[in-house]
């Protein structure tokens, strides 16, 4: 049993954070929930303190980020021996504000590392990055998995965040861990599909590689880095699925379509990557994990197991309707994605930072030599 501490989480009630408190709550830590107060965040905390068994050390509170007295004064007051940091905006909301992206994400990472500073006893400082910050990867001309070694390129502003929150936090002096997490599946990840993901997934290359993970793994990754021994402390690791979460994006998409029910759409349903353009790929790749999972000791879900638990959260009866009816989905599936190629006046090949800049202006991008 570890030693119990007081750890902040921010961006509690998320798809990571969310699963990070049970566990943290079962270790007998003090866990200090940090995140906006909306309908779906208020909603995850309730659940989250109707199945503990005690909410005495569960502590919820309702803050901004930007504003700096409010976190100083958290901090100082509960003077948390770990943060464990998701709270972002990540992509692809990020692309409709991109400066305000910058704030939270940057911005609001600086200011808390900045009240974290002022304790006599550093906490460790856990945050969550992405493969966001490696930007385009061409599996055709980049065959290797991506490793500690692999250069950072972030393409576009999210990737660029997270690159800016690492370099804040490796010469703030606290003791930190970096994790930077592949593709979070869940099935509140699953239902969350607005129109801003739907688009990401129309722009993604249908073999482009994809590195996904059980966001209870993601979670138990994060529990586990914030108990970290002082000689793994400062250091970055990869956080992604075991290998039977390694796919492409077509391979994965159809994975879930099968399991709820639509059945696979086929290559079909999606363009392919441009083999001879470096840029035309999404942020996405296989990831090395060895390492990571050597310390964290995370990955305790397969791929199968993933996919089972986004069809459990589907109520029976509709499932059962969806597949009465999975060839007629799928035709109007297929039917409406052609007719949304025609409008987005796609060409041969899925071209997704086209696409995205098309959707939300060059903002977006970065220059691709940073």
């Amino acid at each position: 049993m570890n030693s119990c501490k007081t750890i902040l989480v921010t961006g509690a009630f998320g798809q990571v954070g969310q699963r990070c408190l049970p566990l943290l709550l079962d270790q007998g830590h003090k866990v200090i929930a940090l995140d906006v107060a909306n309908d779906k965040t208020l909603k995850a905390e309730e659940k989250i303190r109707t199945e503990a068994q005690s909410d005495d050390n569960f502590i919820t509170i309702h803050a901004n980020l930007l504003d700096e007295d409010e976190i100083a004064q958290l901090i100082v007051t509960q003077a948390p021996a770990a943060i464990i940091h998701l709270a972002a905006i990540v992509s692809p909301p990020c692309y409709s504000n991109p400066s305000l992206a910058r704030k939270i994400n940057v911005q609001g990472t600086a200011t808390l590392i900045s009240a974290a500073q002022q304790l006599s006893s550093p906490p460790l400082f856990i945050f969550a990055s992405s493969s966001a910050v490696y930007g385009s990867r061409n599996p055709y001309n980049q065959s290797g998995q991506i490793t500690l070694a692999t250069p950072v390129k972030p393409i576009e502003c999210y990737g660029e965040d997270k690159i800016m929150g690492e370099s804040l936090l490796a010469a703030s002096g606290l003791p930190y861990a970096i994790l930077r997490l592949a593709g979070v599946i869940s099935p509140d990840g699953m239902g969350n599909m607005r129109a801003e993901y739907l688009v990401l997934v129309r722009a993604t290359p249908r073999d482009n590689r994809v590195h996904a993970i059980d966001a209870r793994d993601a979670a138990l990754a994060f529990v586990n880095a914030a108990n970290l021994a002082p000689e793994n402390h400062n250091k970055i690791f990869l956080i992604g699925g075991n290998a039977s979460c390694k796919k492409t994006q077509r391979e994965l998409e159809d994975d879930v379509m099968e399991v709820i029910g639509i059945g696979r759409l086929g290559d079909s349903a999606s363009l392919p990557g441009n083999p001879e353009d470096e840029l035309g790929w999404s942020f996405t790749d296989w990831y090395d994990t060895n390492e990571a999972e050597a310390v964290l000791q995370f990955q305790q879900h397969d791929w199968h197991e993933t996919l089972e638990w986004v069809a459990a959260s589907i109520n029976p009866a509709t499932r059962t309707v969806i597949r009465l009816f999975s060839p007629l989905i799928r035709g109007a599936m297929l039917a409406m994605n052609a007719i949304q190629r025609q409008i987005d006046k796609r060409g041969r090949y899925a071209d997704p930072w086209g696409l995205i800049t098309q959707k939300y202006g060059d903002r977006v991008k970065v220059p691709c030599d940073l």
